[in-house]
């Protein structure tokens, strides 16, 4: 996924050549509630590099300055680097060349004194150099617990005698405090949460907001205050479940919180996205935590806005919300093994609500997972992309953990179930003119439609329907909308009510974009009189180009 331009990092190559090790590249920055995050860049490259140890590895010259390689595969073990403030995280990230077939492998530790250190733990690969602006490969946030110094290891893993060729690594430290955050309770596992509620579904959801879990929105803009990330806002066809591959351990709420926060900062500035990843985080504890910034700033601001695009799965973003749960799944220690407890509870109740608000049907009728092709926003088709899915299906990564991925059956189930509170009557699109998935500019495209017979108590009163259109243009995350959106600068769907009598509608794109028709079922509660919309809409997508 390509990113908008983040801020700026300062001039750095006549620093590594060199051989400078310590590069405060992040200024420290304060959190308006929860005090101050701290951070540094630690880079290793150039005559550094000689200052560590290696076995069947070499340094030579190659575009822009030095790199190590390996002949016959060969592991490099960095020199101590040393900061000048004290960390709770490490991110690794590093400029590489890497052929296909090889690989690179990292592992950290840390110490707080240089001489007594952690054991090595993974440095798990989470970004690859196309997905930020930054162009390197970034590792998950591992927790150091106010070490000062951190020591790197890279495996060289060749093939067919091709080898990485690896150009500097850096080591961002973080600093993000846990003692200063406001619990909702004498409960430490428990945080504040502020009510958010959907008009248009009439469903409700408790979310801990930004403000209450300390993201400093600072972060999210340039320093002439230009905002680095606009948001945009696509109607998710998708639930996407991730992990943060962050740390199990985390003692309480506080804690968990001051996660949330490093995460924030490494998306936002290191890898200079402007904000967070993920539409929301789901803690231990059940906490849900608000993630992407939505629409309106300040006061009065909407909190967890629907549809707002995200980064959380690369060619997935436009048309897909992300959850993420807080941890690594892959791990003993992992907090969720099983379809119960308060992370799992939490986990249910935002994709109930957000199953909800955009009509995504988590399961058909013969209670199989419902699919449908996904249209990324490359333009390029994915078929039969389960419409809650794991981040395993959609790119090649471990996320969420294979304990995660098989409680998926059991999360569809029991979103379709919390979806009960109103008709789950679907809509199928019965007669879709042209055929396929893809037609021209000026091509009328036609649908007809039927509702799915009314469960007892419900009458059907009328449809909704929206003609979502929008286009991205190669290499830019801003998108331009063309049709099925309200006129607002940060605008919502559009819908248009006909009665129940109405099965058919058509329209003729007049641009080139993607396209997505969705209709929804209005019915009539037999025994209150109030009207609701039916839990699943239908929908198609079309590439016109």
């Amino acid at each position: 996924m390509y990113h908008p331009t983040r801020r700026e990092f300062l001039v750095r190559s006549a620093l590594l050549a060199a051989g400078v090790s310590t590069l405060p590249l992040l200024r420290p920055t304060t959190s308006t509630a929860q005090g101050a995050i701290r951070a540094e860049d630690l880079v290793d490259a150039g005559e550094s590099f000689g200052r560590g140890t290696g076995r069947g590895v070499t340094q030579g010259a190659a575009p822009g300055g030095t790199a190590l390689r390996a002949a016959r595969g060969g592991a490099f073990t960095s020199r101590v680097l040393q900061s000048s403030i004290g960390f709770t995280h490490v991110g690794l990230h590093w400029s590489a060349a890497v052929p296909s077939q090889a690989e690179l492998v990292f592992e950290l530790r840390t110490s707080q004194d240089g001489s007594s250190w952690s054991p090595w733990s993974a440095a798990r690969l989470q970004r690859l150099p196309e997905e930020t602006q930054v162009g390197d490969y970034f590792a998950s946030l591992v927790y150091a617990g106010g070490a000062r110094f951190v020591q790197y290891r890279a495996t060289f893993q060749t093939a067919g005698g091709a080898s990485p060729s690896l150009r500097r690594v850096t080591a961002t430290v973080i600093d993000s405090p846990a003692t200063t955050i406001s619990l909702s309770s004498a409960a430490t596992d428990q945080l504040p949460a502020q009510s958010v509620s959907d008009a248009d579904s009439g469903r409700d959801l408790t979310v801990t907001s930004r403000e209450q879990w300390g993201a400093n929105e600072k972060q999210r803009f340039s320093r002439r205050n230009k905002e680095l990330w606009a948001e945009m806002f696509v109607p998710a066809k998708k639930l996407i479940v991730h992990h943060t591959a962050t740390r199990n351990d985390y003692a309480d709420a506080a804690e968990a919180a001051a996660e949330v926060r490093a995460i924030y900062y490494y998306h936002a500035v290191t890898q200079r996205w402007g904000d967070i990843g993920y539409a929301a985080l789901v803690d231990r504890f059940g906490n849900l935590y608000e993630g992407r910034h939505g629409r309106g700033e300040g006061t009065g601001r909407e909190y967890l806005s629907a549809g707002v695009v995200a980064g959380h799965d690369t060619g997935y973003n436009y048309g897909s919300a992300g959850v993420a749960l807080l941890g690594d799944a892959t791990q003993g220690n992992w907090p969720m093994t099983a379809d119960n407890g308060p992370m799992w509870d939490a986990l249910v109740r935002f994709g109930v609500f957000e199953a909800g608000r955009h009509y995504l049907r988590p399961l058909n009728a013969d209670g199989t997972a419902a699919s449908s092709s996904f249209l990324r926003s490359d333009n390029v088709w994915t078929a039969s992309m389960r419409n809650v899915s794991g981040h395993k299906e959609t790119n090649s990564t471990a996320c969420p953990g294979e304990t995660v991925m098989a409680l998926l059956d059991e999360l569809q189930s029991a979103v379709h179930s919390g979806l009960a509170d109103t008709s789950r009557t679907g809509v199928t699109l019965t007669n879709v003119r042209p055929g396929g998935r893809e037609t021209r500019v000026g091509t009328t495209i036609a649908y007809e439609w039927v509702a799915e017979q009314p469960e007892g108590g419900w009458t059907l009163v009328g449809y909704e329907y929206c003609a979502e259109g929008w286009y991205k243009p190669a290499n830019n995350i801003n998108i331009t909308y063309l049709s099925g959106y309200t006129s607002e600068a940060q605008p919502r769907q559009a819908w248009t009510r006909v009665g129940a009598q109405t099965t058919s509608r058509s329209f003729t794109p007049t641009k080139a974009g993607q396209y997505t028709f969705h209709v929804r079922a209005v019915l009539r509660n037999d025994t209150t009189g109030t009207e609701r919309r039916g839990a699943y809409a239908g929908r198609h997508t079309y590439l016109v180009k």
